[in-house]
């Protein structure tokens, strides 16, 4: 390992919450709904009977009643109280008001409604999203091959490179501090996506997602990725815009043909949905499997159940052993039993070379700047915050680097000169000014959505 560093207060990252159901139309949703998962329909006719029997299992699961008190994002081992962003940039905060918010975190799926602001629905609380880094033990962790480390080759995006010379009105005072604002309304595209997400977060100011989408739609007009994901997510929920499938598909398929995986996943659930007129599984395989690729757990999982059936694809039992097994690596134990069920049809021979695939498997590299949006580009010498030296905190961060392609050496918890390259490579990956450090803005940034 490296040498420790000293214990520092612990920090935090942001949260997630669920989606609803008509109170009395549908039963309330299980792993498969909640993480988007919406082949189901189209697997009851299943002929592999253990295969359909772990499906119906999968989707009866009730979230945790604990599970609306629960807004902490784990990382690793470590289960963070969130740090708003209001709180990060030291700003002023308005009474708390019931929350209606498209989650801070990038999630699989769309937001809850405030049940006091749609009668007939029935709140199904926050649901805890898949970890920021999954609580992974030594065995998993061995079996995902290290990838190549992504150095210092990465350059750092110039402070106007996402800058356009459309100039709007400056946001109001209270939504962040005048560089921030100023660079927003200078057309600063990252500043926009701040500003989206502190209407969002509802701290700073009183939480208005009409406003959010206003400057979401800005940053992603301008090509930023992360914006466009989350216009498509609001299009979808209907929160801040009319619901628009059609405007959701649009955004996600450029947010997707940037390289933002959250939007691919989201994009083959709208096409296996059927919410788009019909269901077209060709298109959804072709974006689990590039999710899959990059990484995306809930992907793999949807990605082996479409080779099971063959839809989308040629039925192919191996290649869905071996996406199951993929997911399995990662802690999903229903793909675990997937995997399984599929090893019964299939030789010893194949499982042993599948087995020997899956630990030798490499992810496709992550476009940093496609998927984290980052934090405080509006100041070259942006504070973020104090250096954090908890042991589970500084292992989980070194298991989510690691997953996405730097070098950190083993993740120990013991934060020494690779973890700081590596912290650094991401920064300078995302745009944001370089520490080193576990800090804050990192943990908020890097935990923005499941590694």
């Amino acid at each position: 390992g490296e040498p420790a560093a000293a214990p520092e207060p612990d920090t935090a990252a942001p949260i997630d919450d669920g989606r609803p159901e008509p109170a009395e139309a549908a039963p309330r949703p299980g792993l498969i709904t909640r993480y988007r998962t919406v082949i189901l329909a189209a697997i009851t006719a299943l002929a592999m009977v253990a295969l359909a029997n772990l499906l119906v299992q999968r989707n009866q699961q009730e979230p945790s009643p604990d599970a609306a008190a629960n807004d902490a994002t784990t990382i690793g081992d470590a289960t963070l109280s969130p740090t708003p962003l209001a709180q990060q940039l030291d700003l002023p905060t308005v009474p708390a008001t019931p929350a209606r918010v498209i989650s801070m975190t990038d999630s699989l799926q769309t937001a809850s409604v405030d049940p006091a602001a749609a009668s007939g629905f029935t709140a199904i609380g926050q649901q805890p999203m898949p970890p920021a880094v999954a609580a992974a033990n030594d065995a998993a962790a061995a079996d995902v091959a290290q990838v190549a480390a992504l150095s210092d080759s990465l350059e750092p995006l110039a402070p106007n490179a996402l800058a356009s010379p459309v100039k709007v009105d400056l946001p109001p005072p209270g939504v962040g501090p005048d560089a921030l604002r100023q660079a927003a309304a200078d057309g600063d595209a990252r500043a926009q996506f701040e500003v989206a997400a502190i209407y969002t977060e509802g701290r700073a100011v009183p939480e208005d997602l009409n406003a959010a989408a206003v400057w979401y739609e800005r940053a992603a007009s301008q090509g930023f990725a992360p914006a466009q994901y989350r216009l498509g997510n609001l299009y979808e929920a209907g929160k801040g815009v009319d619901k628009d499938l059609a405007q959701a598909r649009i955004w996600y398929q450029q947010a997707a043909e940037a390289g933002n995986r959250m939007a691919m996943h989201n994009l083959a659930a709208l096409y296996a949905g059927g919410g788009l007129g019909t269901q077209q599984f060709d298109a959804a395989a072709k974006w689990f499997e590039e999710a899959a690729n990059r990484g995306m757990k809930d992907s793999q999982f949807n990605l082996g159940m479409l080779y099971a059936r063959g839809l989308g694809v040629k039925q192919d039992l191996p290649a869905s052993f071996k996406w199951f097994a993929l997911a399995a690596a990662r802690g999903d134990a229903d793909a675990a039993k997937a995997r399984d069920d599929i090893a019964k049809s299939l030789d010893a021979a194949t499982v042993q070379r599948l087995d020997d695939e899956v630990a030798a498997w490499q992810p496709v590299p992550v476009d940093l700047a496609a998927n984290f949006a980052p934090i405080g580009t509006w100041m070259q010498d942006f504070d973020p915050g104090a250096p954090i030296g908890k042991l589970e905190v500084v292992k989980g961060v070194q298991q989510a680097l690691h997953r996405l392609g730097f070098d950190v050496g083993t993740p120990d918890g013991l934060a020494g000169p690779k973890t700081a390259d590596a912290i650094r490579a991401f920064e300078r990956g995302t745009g944001m000014n370089e520490t080193g450090t576990i800090n804050p803005r990192l943990l908020a940034v890097l935990g923005s959505q499941p590694v």
